[in-house]
């Protein structure tokens, strides 16, 4: 995570596989890696997440051409006039605002209630139910919110689920995206791999 070198390796495995963006938090070098590889691929999309510190660090990322910024769980979980105004920063850009929840169900709940405008949304998914809290009540919003854009993290539940399994129960729901946590090239080579194979289906 503090080496632009280790980072840009686990992202060009992952490109060479199939993987066409990352997911960030403005964290050690991995701004930078993403800088460099929006750089040198064309079809290379960032999407982040906001700081839920004083400072969003908004700005940073829109500096690296931010296609979505996710308003981080921490924040959106509180559902208070903290997350709308940020929403409303973030759309004000002409930047896609998101919502990401760690507490996932209520929060879409109330987004989906209070904050129309918002259209994706990031949320810990997986076959486990791991951080999912009601899996299946969050099973029933995500598939049945079809003007909706879903990202998956937490897709491999902290590296307990086998790839193929983890996919194949991805693919059965409304999810279009997902965001997996990568720290090896060989790691990123079969996520990916395996990822996109059962999302294409």
């Amino acid at each position: 995570m503090n080496h632009v070198d280790a980072v840009l390796e686990i992202l060009e495995a992952s490109y060479k596989a199939g993987g066409r963006g990352i997911e960030i938090i403005t964290a050690g070098k991995i701004s930078e890696a993403a800088k460099i590889m929006k750089e040198t691929h064309t079809d290379f999309v960032i999407t982040g997440s906001t700081f839920p510190g004083p400072d969003p660090m908004i700005e940073k990322l829109i500096e690296l051409d931010t296609k979505i910024i996710f308003i981080h769980g921490m924040v959106s979980d509180k559902k208070d006039t903290k997350l709308m105004k940020l929403v409303e920063d973030v759309s004000s850009r002409g930047v896609i605002p998101g919502i990401a929840a760690h507490n996932p169900v209520s929060t879409l709940e109330y987004a989906l209630e209070n904050l129309p405008d918002v259209k994706v949304f990031l949320i810990p998914f997986n076959k486990r139910g791991m951080l999912m809290g009601n899996k299946r009540k969050l099973e029933e919003i995500v598939d049945n919110a079809k003007n909706c854009s879903f990202v998956g993290m937490k897709t491999l539940a902290a590296g307990k689920l086998d790839p193929k399994k983890a996919y194949e129960y991805i693919s059965k729901h409304n999810i279009c995206a997902v965001a997996i946590g990568m720290v090896a090239t060989e790691e990123a080579e079969i996520s990916t791999k395996v990822a996109l194979e059962a999302l294409s289906k």
